[in-house]
């Protein structure tokens, strides 16, 4: 029997043919499914826009630098808290609830201070100065017949014994009479708050 012993250079030789054959295949179809098929299959909608690989990278890198910039802008509006800006605004705040609170006792002493008749006191305008920490009311007593000088005289007695309100200027009481008969007292009142 006859063997044939064939030496791994004929078979590399022999077969070389077909593996450079069988890669030149495999790298166009690589370098094809790259150029053709990678790009379709790999498009995504971003933004409301339908964008690529290339164009997802620059898309994160422009939203990147957006990030950074509007940060760096938000950081220009945050006020140290040693500022005197901020220092300001937190002020008016505490004036502001101070204002409300001012309002709400103002409320209670006008509906209480007369049971029968929840409307007897009338403010046309109400005026609050932060910075001197005032309050300008003006208005009048009405519907509480000819005793209105007295209900403004409980009005202001009551502001005294508020503990917000330090100090309470008045104007002269009057008492005067609308053009239907019935009698009325206007006023002007200066509060100082603490």
């Amino acid at each position: 029997m006859n063997q044939h012993r064939h030496s791994f250079g004929d078979i590399a030789r022999r077969s070389a043919f077909s593996f450079f054959l069988f890669s030149a295949v495999l790298l166009g179809l690589l370098l094809l499914s790259w150029y053709l098929l990678v790009p379709e299959l790999s498009r995504v909608e971003v933004g409301g826009q339908v964008r690529g690989i290339t164009e997802v990278r620059e898309y994160k890198t422009d939203l990147e630098a957006q990030i950074l910039s509007l940060e760096s802008r938000r950081g220009t509006f945050l006020q140290p808290v040693r500022n005197p800006v901020y220092q300001r605004v937190k002020s008016l705040k505490q004036n502001r609830s101070k204002f409300q609170s001012v309002r709400s006792d103002l409320n209670r002493i006008m509906t209480t201070l007369v049971p029968e008749q929840k409307n007897a006191v009338l403010l046309t305008g109400f005026y609050f100065d932060t910075i001197r920490n005032k309050v300008e009311l003006r208005g009048h007593i009405h519907n509480v017949g000819p005793r209105s000088m007295t209900v403004l005289a409980q009005f202001i007695d009551a502001l005294h014994r508020e503990e917000e309100i330090i100090d309470v200027q008045t104007s002269r009481f009057t008492r005067l009479q609308w053009t239907d008969g019935s009698f009325y007292s206007p006023f002007i009142i200066i509060l100082t708050v603490r």
